[in-house]
């Protein structure tokens, strides 16, 4: 089955283990069962705040292979994202687009490599977007 994107939920902050941010890749970390619906990846996603702000940045749904968890994770980095703003309790995704499947690597640092990369195919993306008047 193709999942139509994107797609708008309302997700409920939840506390991570704090993984991202030791490896300079913090991410807010959302209640999976908010986001069930959605097929296990790496995604292009927004990230509105309650305050009108909203950042663009990459999603992860699914199993964390890398670190041997099989639960499901749901966490977005947010691109050029002010770390000091306080992070509410419940925020909007936007879910745009499909960049890869969920993958396990060698270590953590295989991880950031292949995270960097998807952070760049994210980029293009988002400038095609902005381009095409999908969204700014």
């Amino acid at each position: 089955m193709k999942q139509v994107l994107p797609v708008r939920v309302k997700a409920r902050v939840v506390t991570g283990a704090g993984r991202g941010k030791k490896l300079g890749l913090p991410t807010i970390n959302f209640d999976p069962l908010t986001v069930k619906d959605l097929r296990g990846g790496i995604y292009v996603c927004k990230v509105f705040f309650p305050s009108s702000l909203a950042y663009w940045g990459v999603l992860h749904f699914g199993p964390r292979p890398t670190f041997r968890e099989d639960d499901i994770s749901c966490e977005a980095y947010l691109l050029d994202f002010n770390a000091s703003l306080s992070i509410p309790s419940k925020l909007e995704i936007e879910i745009y687009s499909y960049i890869r499947k969920v993958m396990g690597f060698k270590n953590p640092q295989e991880m950031v490599l292949e995270i960097n990369r998807d952070i760049a195919i994210a980029r293009a993306k988002i400038a095609s977007y902005v381009k095409k008047g999908i969204s700014s």
